[in-house]
Formats: structure tokens, C-alpha cells, sequence
């Protein structure tokens, strides 16, 4: 765990997609806080997203979580977002 800025952040490597523009990008999350995740994306994100935009993120694991989250900043192949909601349900297997 490390703390960046104000809250507490906690390294992870779960497996994502973040939904952006109407495109799912597939990448993995570098640390993950209450308030936003940094994501480690396996392609870069096009020019026309710039922060402020609202993007989707779902998590895998034994619980798919899904946020509703806004671009905070981006570089070539990472963007930060700031977590604004989310709903989670146990996967079925």
C-alpha cells in the first residue's frame, strides 16, 4: 500500500476494461483508491479523449465490479480516473 496525495492506495493487478468513447480498452489496474484508479492500459488511448470525459470500469476477479468514473489524466498507454459510483454482484459460476 502507499499513500499519493490524501488517500490511501492499494497496489493491485486485476484484469480491466475500461469503456471509453464507445471502444473497450483492456489493461490492468495499478493501484486502486476509494476516490480513483491509475490503469495501465495494453494500447494507447486515442488523441480526442482528454480528461474530463466519462469512461466505464469493470474489474475481474471473484466479483466483477463496474464504476462509473471520469478521465483525471492520461498518458500514452495509462489514464487515471477519479471513481464517481459503483455496483458490484457476485459473479455466478
Amino acid at each position: 500500500m502507499s499513500r499519493m496525495g490524501q488517500r490511501l492506495r492499494v497496489n493491485s493487478h486485476a484484469k480491466c476494461t475500461l469503456h471509453l468513447e464507445g471502444l473497450d480498452y483492456q489493461g490492468e489496474i495499478e493501484d486502486i483508491s476509494l476516490g480513483g484508479a491509475l490503469i495501465k492500459l495494453n494500447n494507447e488511448v486515442p488523441d480526442r479523449v482528454q480528461p474530463g470525459f466519462k469512461c466505464g470500469l469493470r474489474l475481474y476477479g471473484t466479483q466483477e465490479l463496474e464504476y462509473t468514473c471520469r478521465v483525471a489524466r492520461l498518458g500514452p498507454a495509462i489514464v487515471g480516473v477519479q471513481i464517481l459510483e459503483f455496483n458490484y454482484w457476485e459473479t455466478m459460476h
